[in-house]
């Protein structure tokens, strides 16, 4: 059984959850010499739900930034990809505050989440973790597509 279903499996109440998330985030922290650390992550499995990495992501996550302090991060990334110019805006404001930036991918971080982790000075990845194919996309008619999809039909 994974380590998230052991977490559901207590029965615990949000407060409780989000307690045990900070101190996992906390101890990650810890052991990576009390860098600072940044979750950026989505619920893969939501087939309708806004996932992908867009310009809504650029103000909460230079929120997020300026809440942290030295000149190194940890990003624990999840993603399936989205707009590469936003996943570059991202990893410009990060830049701007951070010297040395890892990228902790713990399942998968695809097309944009890739582009992400390449600007990285570290890649850590469990062997399960995976980094996708960047494929650019285009949007048409309210639906995005592959680039190299649209252009082939």
């Amino acid at each position: 059984m994974g380590i998230y279903a052991d977490y559901l499996n207590q029965n615990l109440d949000v407060n409780q959850l989000n307690q045990e998330r900070k101190n996992q985030l906390a101890r990650i922290s810890q052991f990576r010499g009390g860098r600072a650390i940044l979750v950026f992550a989505s619920a893969l499995t939501k087939n309708k739900a806004p996932i992908s990495i867009d310009y809504d992501d650029i103000v909460p996550i230079n929120d997020q930034l300026s809440n942290l302090t030295g000149d190194k991060i940890d990003i624990i990334l999840e993603t399936p990809g989205g707009y590469a110019e936003y996943a570059e805006q991202i990893v410009e404001y990060i830049r701007k505050k951070f010297k040395d930036v890892a990228f902790i991918v713990p399942g998968a971080a695809m097309s944009a989440g890739t582009i992400m982790a390449m600007a990285g000075d570290e890649i850590l990845m469990s062997p399960s973790s995976s980094l996708g194919p960047i494929d650019a996309q285009i949007s048409w008619q309210g639906k995005r597509f592959s680039a190299h999809a649209f252009l082939r039909g």
